[in-house]
Parts: C-alpha cells; sequence; structure tokens
C-alpha cells in the first residue's frame, strides 16, 4: 500500500489535529476521536489517507480483507470484517467519509477532509491554513508503530507531528492542551510517557524566568520526535518527493518538446550544382 503512494509519506492536513480560526474553538477530529474512544476509527482514517494518491484512482476497491491484513499486527487492536464495517459507519456518522457505496461484493469508500468540512482533495501545498499539512512517514506503518501506540499516545505523536512541521521542537503544558487541541491532561500525559518509553519523543526542559512563582523560575519542556519521525528525517523526505516531481515534470517537458520539434524539408537532389 504504501509502496503505491510512491512518496514515502502520507499528507495529512493540520485540520486534522487543530482548526485554524484562533477565535473560535481550536478542538478538531482528533479531539472527537480521542473523546469518543475511536482508536480504530482514527488508525484506520489514516490508513485510508496513506492510500488515497492510488486508490481514488483505482477501478475497483479493495477487498475488506486487505485492510485487515494492514491493519492487524500482534500488539495492535483486533480486527474482523465486522469491525472494520462498524469503523466505516462510524467514520460515516463523523462526517469523515464521502461515499460508502457497494460494488458488487466490494464497498467503495470515498474520504471527506480531515476536519469533515468539505469532500477531499490533496493539499498540494496550497497557501490556505485549510490545506497545509504535515508529513506522516510510511514508517509508521511499515515498522509497525501504529500498532504500538494506544490512543493517548497516537493523539500526542500526531499533534507533536504537526506542531513541528517547520520547525525541530514544539511547546506545551498539559494544562493548555485542552484549550490548544481539546485533549485533557491526563490523556496527554499518559501519551507523553508512553511515546517516551517507546524511544519515539524526545522531551528538553528548558528553565526561563518567572517573576511571580515562588522562586522566580519555572521550566519549559519541549518535545519532539525521533528517528524517521523527526523533522529533519521528515523534511529529508519531502525535499527528496519534491525532486522527484520535477524531474518527472522536466522529463515529460522535454518528451513533449521532441514531438512538437519541427521536421526539416528534405533537400531536392534536382537542386544541387
Amino acid at each position: 500500500m504504501t509502496k503505491l503512494s510512491g512518496r514515502g509519506y502520507a499528507q495529512v492536513r493540520h485540520v486534522l489535529v487543530q482548526l485554524p480560526d484562533q477565535d473560535k474553538p481550536r478542538a478538531s477530529t482528533l479531539a472527537r476521536m480521542v473523546s469518543g474512544r475511536r482508536h480504530r476509527e482514527l488508525l484506520l482514517y489514516l490508513l485510508l489517507l496513506t492510500c488515497w494518491p492510488w486508490l481514488a484512482d483505482r477501478k475497483t476497491p479493495l477487498p475488506a480483507g486487505a485492510w485487515i491484513r494492514a491493519l492487524t499486527a500482534a500488539q495492535g487492536p483486533t480486527w474482523s470484517e465486522t469491525t472494520l464495517s462498524r469503523c466505516w459507519k462510524r467514520l460515516e456518522d463523523l462526517d469523515l467519509i464521502e461515499k460508502r457505496e457497494r460494488e458488487n461484493r466490494l464497498v467503495r469508500i470515498v474520504p471527506r477532509r480531515e476536519d469533515a468540512g468539505e469532500p477531499y482533495s490533496a493539499p498540494l501545498g496550497r497557501d490556505s491554513r485549510w490545506h497545509t499539512y504535515f508529513v506522516l512517514p510510511d514508517e509508521f506503518w511499515n515498522q509497525g508503530v501504529f500498532a504500538e501506540l494506544s490512543l493517548p499516545a497516537l493523539a500526542v505523536f500526531l499533534v507533536v507531528a504537526s506542531e513541528t512541521n517547520g520547525k525541530k521542537e514544539c511547546w506545551f503544558t498539559y494544562e493548555l492542551m485542552d484549550e490548544w487541541y481539546g485533549l485533557k491532561a491526563r490523556t496527554v500525559q499518559a501519551g507523553v510517557k508512553q511515546l517516551q518509553d517507546l524511544g519515539l519523543l524526545m522531551v528538553r526542559e528548558e528553565p526561563f524566568e518567572a517573576p511571580l512563582s515562588a522562586t522566580g523560575m519555572s521550566t519549559r519542556r519541549y518535545y519532539s520526535l525521533t528517528g524517521p519521525f523527526s523533522y529533519s528525517a521528515r523534511e529529508k523526505l519531502r525535499k527528496i518527493a519534491q525532486q522527484k516531481t520535477k524531474d518527472r515534470a522536466k522529463k515529460a517537458a522535454s518528451k513533449t518538446k521532441v514531438r512538437m520539434a519541427p521536421i526539416k524539408p528534405k533537400k531536392s537532389v534536382n537542386n544541387k550544382k
């Protein structure tokens, strides 16, 4: 599934994690998934986005067994045709599925945008807060990371991946996470702990002056993902994909130029002196 996409990563809009309008509530789809305990649904939706670049043009829908095999791992949630069908229905209820239609014995699934606001379209780097995206590397699936993460850990993982899209680390407090993302402090604390235990999250503490505190100082914690999910690794993936796109465009333009080159008329033998 990941090889067919050809990029090495999936594009996930920031609006999955947080809505962009600062004068309105910021909680988005992620908060709804966590509060509703929709762990399977979140994984299934992320896999659908990962597959969509090639799945959108596929003539026949994928069989249920293909989704089940892709999502089944020793440490992850259990899957069956019944649970898969139920998850598709719940995603539809969350307005994250545009179309769910049966074609013979198969079911065609079409996603909606990550905030459920409109039908899905690829972000394509459009200059809009509703279309900016972060990178989810294929290692998330291929190395079985998706199966190791509890729902709280997956939520924190997505928040940090989103917030470190253009920088190496981000900071937050457990108390502010509810206001910023709709995630409860206890959920965030549990997620941070598991990510640290798995070696996927690095926490750096930095003291700063706080005149109104008891000691006059306080500490700010900065968070960053590690390994293939780090800022530098994801930026490298993105640059490689961009270069491949440029190379393909240049190659296509070169072929078009060759096809359109004028044909020089042959010189007549009779005109030779």
